[in-house]
């Protein structure tokens, strides 16, 4: 069958060691680089699915809500501040997903989407954070996910499918990953764990000072680990918390997690930091314009605690980015001369919940009308009946886009305020945009120009004295002739 035939791949990508090397452990020297002293500190910031579209979205709204561009924005015009852009394609697509994108980073070679720090015949990879930990360094993982999701796995875990959650959780005790900070409750608790380990006894068992309350993390001690985890699944979303829209038990934000993993981290000589912002992704899947603008300004707070951690410690470098762009949404000229586009952006403000949240209001509604009228409460948008006619379909799961990629109730919902907010999407999907790369501290300058994900693992290792690298797979081009649309119509069969 012409839509099973395998994808060719080219030769063109030479593995860099031999496939037998993998288990390999590093040989660490002095950090230097060509005489020049390399950071002591390295913490990596990923705004992960931000495309330049959300980027600019994210100014705009920060702007208008803060009267000041984000602390991002700033940090290009600033001296010493390096920029540049970023290959992150997967081993098997042009397209990677968020685990093959951060295992390249995490592995310093490109996987197959799907998979954590394996390849394609399920070949373990040594993890970065592995290496780093041999080397001396110590290591943390903070994110807005659940802590086992896909970017912060890829430093340091190592499974067949990124959807082991429950192993990831378990490996990141046995690798003793010094400190954890995210969401997740459920891949630690004995009670929702296939294996009924308690792994929060275990974490605490092994010397771990552990929290599941904002007040546990204020009062957290400098013990040599550390482990907090204050939500169910992903922190919730910050629109969501601040409109009033979610009666759940208080969670620290980015921020505030970020601020305790560099106190339990400042009093090392050499640790490596993950801080992602995972949620910019999540409401770009959504297409949803102003809960990504909330999420990239809790981002943007997170950075701030990181710069303050530099001025400290100017031993730090930081490298900000993302892992790839997700639906790339962008404000759109609107009106006459395109002049009604920020008076239109400047609706994204008035939205008092999350897309998802907000499709659960409108389904409220019995008609058109009640529809209208609950969309009105709580955006501000008085939508005609015509409009939400045309929406009706898509909250009743029956519509038929031109495009299949919004055929959803979020992706429908979020055309309909598109008129409101003057933000659309592409899609709700991942894109395969060269991603931003901005950098700060010593070393700052070895991330500008168009670079390949790999170069991140090389220099991270490079700057810890290891001389290590995992072995590398061809990378897929393309596929045989005749089987290109019969995937796509497969995979959206598939999706829908």
């Amino acid at each position: 069958m012409n839509s099973r035939r395998k994808f060719l791949q080219l030769a063109s990508a030479a593995p860099l060691v031999a496939a037998g090397c993998a288990n390999l452990r590093p040989t660490t020297s002095p950090q230097s680089r060509g005489g020049r002293k390399g950071p002591k500190k390295i913490i990596h910031m990923v705004a992960d699915g931000m495309s330049s579209g959300t980027l600019s979205c994210g100014n705009h709204f920060s702007e208008y809500t803060r009267g000041r561009a984000l602390s991002l924005v700033k940090l290009t015009r600033m001296p010493g501040a390096h920029q540049g852009f970023m290959d992150m394609r997967s081993q098997d697509s042009i397209v990677t997903d968020s685990s093959a994108a951060s295992s390249v980073w995490g592995s310093g070679v490109r996987i197959p989407n799907g998979k954590v720090n394996q390849n394609s015949e399920g070949q373990k990879l040594v993890t970065l954070y592995e290496l780093m930990q041999d080397a001396g360094w110590k290591r943390g993982l903070v994110t807005t996910t659940e802590i086992t999701h896909a970017t912060p796995a890829g430093f340091a875990a190592c499974t067949a499918s990124r959807d082991f959650a429950d192993e990831i959780a378990a490996q990141y005790l046995e690798r003793r990953v010094d400190v954890l900070m995210g969401g997740g409750h459920k891949f630690f608790k004995a009670s929702s764990r296939k294996d009924k380990r308690d792994l929060f006894a275990e974490f605490k068992a092994a010397g771990y000072a552990v929290a599941q309350t904002p007040a546990e993390l204020r009062v957290m001690g400098e013990q040599e680990r550390a482990i907090g985890i204050f939500s169910e699944s992903h922190i919730p979303y910050v629109i969501d918390v601040k409109g009033g829209r979610l009666k759940v038990t208080e969670t620290p934000n980015l921020a505030e997690m970020t601020r305790a993993a560099l106190n339990q981290l400042a009093r090392h000589e050499n640790f490596i930091l993950q801080v992602e912002g995972g949620r910019v992704d999540h409401c770009c899947h959504a297409m949803d314009a102003a809960g990504a603008a909330h999420e990239m300004i809790s981002f943007d707070e997170a950075l701030d605690v990181c710069l303050s951690f530099q001025r400290e410690h100017p031993e730090t470098l930081i490298v900000i980015t993302t892992d790839h762009g997700t639906g790339n949404p962008g404000l759109n000229g609107m009106g006459s001369e395109y002049r009604d586009s920020p008076r239109l952006f400047t609706n994204t403000t008035k939205i008092k919940m999350s897309i998802g949240e907000l499709v659960k209001e409108v389904k409220k509604g019995k008609t058109p009308q009640e529809m209208a009228a609950r969309l009105k409460e709580a955006t501000g948008y008085e939508a005609s009946t015509k409009r939400m006619e045309l929406l009706q379909p898509y909250i009743d799961e029956k519509g038929t886009p031109l495009y299949e990629s919004y055929k959803s109730d979020t992706a429908a919902l979020s055309q309909v305020l598109a008129n409101y907010t003057g933000v659309s999407f592409t899609s709700g999907s991942h894109t395969s945009d060269l991603v931003p790369v901005i950098s700060m501290g010593p070393s700052s300058e070895d991330f500008q120009g168009i670079i390949e994900g790999p170069h991140i693992f090389e220099r991270y290792t490079d700057y810890a004295g290891i001389k290590f690298r995992n072995p590398a797979e061809a990378l897929v081009r393309v596929a045989e002739a005749g089987g290109g649309r019969e995937r796509v119509e497969e995979y959206w069969e598939a999706l829908t």
